[in-house]
């Protein structure tokens, strides 16, 4: 149990940690396997230009799901600063995948644009919830502070 100096209110976070431990461990292997896939595809990667960067982009969201599943298993960690450290970590993934998809849908043909910018739209998304969820953290609970 982890105490909000900032407030004098508990949070309950040892209840979650065993499926913050579960989303750690997914997220460590599904990472694993794209780097693995990357490297042995490599050479054919490398010869359709920009898709190196979707490799890239895809690697960045799962490292984000890998560190904020590991931000609340640090103990005594008042809830504030975890909020804090979630919202760094998810506008600073926001911020390199917005670079890197901007330079590969300008280089995309025509043709695949639309799905793209589904999938980029889709991401973007993925990540502001996680931004989001950090800025929820943060903010004082009602009667607080």
């Amino acid at each position: 149990m982890t105490r909000d100096a900032d407030c004098g209110k508990t949070m309950i976070l040892n209840d979650w940690s065993n499926f913050f431990l579960g989303e750690l461990g997914a997220a460590a292997a599904l990472a694993g396997l794209l780097f693995v896939s990357v490297s042995v595809n490599q050479t054919k990667i490398l010869q359709l230009g920009r898709m190196a960067d979707r490799g890239l982009e895809a690697l960045a969201m799962l490292m984000l799901v890998l560190v904020v599943a590991s931000l609340p298993l640090v103990p005594g960690q008042p809830p504030r600063l975890l909020g804090g450290e979630i919202f760094v970590v998810a506008a600073l993934t926001l911020v390199a995948t917005v670079q890197l998809q901007r330079v590969y849908l300008q280089q995309l043909e025509a043709q695949y644009r639309p799905r793209s910018a589904r999938m980029v739209a889709i991401n973007r998304s993925a990540v502001s919830v996680i931004a989001l969820a950090g800025l929820v953290l943060l903010w004082p609970a009602p009667g607080c502070c």
